[in-house]
């Protein structure tokens, strides 16, 4: 048996992660001369949103395995990036020494490094349930967070799944090739797309949700669109419901016992932080940093999952989650090392998805959460048509737009505090990207009268659906 030997590596710059955040970062250090950079993956990098795809085949045919990122040919990447590349997981991190240890399948390696980015992103959350994890298993080094502690995932119990990586997503693909019926918890998008590609795929699927209605960025008004189209394609749900227990052949919720060959857990993540608070950083809700992704500790930035952000709209603390996110604050943080100005442009929370058809989307604050915070707010839903009504090929689509009353401190009166979209016809992504700059901006209802509004025949119905907003936020919003 060969005796596994110790490495030893210098860097200008130190990345620790590849998903969006970590790969980004070392695309933008070598672009700008921040060499040499040493990346530390420990699994193999994918474009992380799409696995779900892979999975049910119909928007990516050749599989999970299309979504892997090949690093000796993934055009993004420079052509030599596997130098730079080391797999393994990050032990420990010396901040005053400025050297981190790697365990990986050759042994160990010593990294001295002068610039140092944490991007380790997010592991799949489950709830404490019993029966879901068993008593022996390897050490991986892939995670998951199981109530509050981080367990190895190689320690899930049969027919316990997630879906966050490579392996995740050619295990659930084995899976839907062989069971009738598979259990998913959690409907947030990569519920929903899992419940699809299952579907897809042919098998009958429960869907399991915690909170009384589907898509919590949806508020319950919206989200009932989704669910009527969850039931119409075949989807048995669980709304208000949480998991007790898993054996093999049977998933027991709260209401009761269902039968099942697998369960998805799909019900959120957690930042991965366990590095941070060993290296005695300021975390919060995630990684405490500034505009230009600095942490509490000098030559450290972080970015991504485990990078906690104000919300432009309300100035709160908040953890995005989101990957293209991730990639401008790995470009900020980039920047920044090699003495570029740099500062992460103001940002909220977003998401898009389909399900079976029908899209949906959501910018910045909910009326539910809203209300939770404490906010007052006025909602306004509009429903919108996708062509002009003499068009039969038109569909219908609903808007909400969430706005403050301005009693709030810090809020202006109509201020535009969120956006959700449900349409059975066109994508809303460059609607959303609309409204992420009008939130993050701070912009009031008033203010959309200086958002354009284009009108094709063949694109969008005559109707103006900003001008109609106004109108409406005349209607409700208190006279001064």
């Amino acid at each position: 048996m060969s005796e596994k030997k110790e490495a030893v590596r210098a860097a200008k710059l130190l990345i620790v992660g590849g998903g969006p955040g970590g790969r980004v970062s070392y695309i933008t250090a070598r672009r700008f001369g921040v060499e040499p950079a040493v990346m530390v993956l420990n699994e193999e990098p994918t474009v992380i949103c799409s696995l779900p795809y892979g999975v049910g085949r119909r928007l990516i045919p050749d599989g999970p395995e299309a979504t892997v990122v090949d690093l000796s040919r993934e055009k993004r990447l420079p052509p030599n990036a596997a130098k730079d590349v080391v797999f393994g997981s990050v032990t420990t991190i010396d901040a005053a020494a400025k050297t981190a240890t790697v365990a990986g399948p050759a042994g160990e390696t010593q990294i001295a490094y002068e610039n140092l980015i944490l991007a380790p992103g997010a592991v799949p959350w489950l709830p404490p349930a019993e029966g879901i994890l068993k008593e022996n298993g390897a050490v991986s080094g892939l995670m998951v967070a199981v109530g509050d502690r981080l367990v190895d995932r190689s320690f899930l119990a049969d027919g316990v799944y997630v879906l966050r990586g490579a392996q995740d997503a050619r295990a659930l693909d084995e899976l839907a090739a062989r069971v009738q019926k598979v259990a998913v918890v959690g409907t947030g998008a990569v519920g929903l797309e899992i419940i699809e590609a299952l579907s897809d795929r042919g098998v009958g699927v429960v869907a399991v949700e915690a909170l009384p209605h589907a898509v919590s960025a949806l508020d319950a008004d919206m989200a009932a669109a989704v669910e009527r189209r969850l039931r119409e394609r075949g989807v048995e749900l669980h709304l208000n419901d949480a998991v007790l227990s898993w054996t093999p052949g049977t998933l027991t919720l709260r209401s009761g016992e269902l039968a099942a060959d697998a369960v998805v857990f799909a019900s959120g993540v957690r930042p991965r932080l366990d590095l941070a608070r060993a290296m005695g950083l300021k975390i919060e809700r995630g990684i405490v940093v500034d505009a230009a992704q600095r942490t509490s500790l000098p030559s450290v930035w972080a970015v991504g999952d485990a990078a906690q952000v104000a919300d432009a709209a309300s100035g709160r603390s908040v953890l995005p989650l989101i990957g293209t996110l991730a990639m401008r604050q790995a470009m900020t943080a980039v920047m920044d090392i090699a003495g570029l100005p740099a500062q992460l442009p103001p940002a909220t929370l977003w998401g898009v998805s389909e399900i079976f058809g029908l899209h949906w989307g959501a910018v910045g604050w909910s009326e539910e959460a809203a209300r939770r915070a404490g906010f007052n707010v006025i909602p306004l839903s509009l429903p919108v048509r996708s062509r002009d009504p003499f068009m039969p090929s038109g569909k219908d689509a609903v808007w909400k737009v969430v706005l403050s009353t301005g009693e709030d401190e810090g809020f202006k009166p109509g201020q535009i505090l969120g956006f959700q979209i449900v349409s059975a016809g066109d994508s809303p992504v460059h609607l959303a990207e609309r409204f992420v700059d009008i939130v993050a901006r701070r912009e009031t209802v008033q203010d959309l009268f200086g958002h354009y509004f284009i009108h094709s025949p063949a694109h969008n119905s005559v109707d103006d659906p900003f001008l109609a907003l106004i109108a409406l936020a005349m209607e409700k919003m208190p006279r001064r």
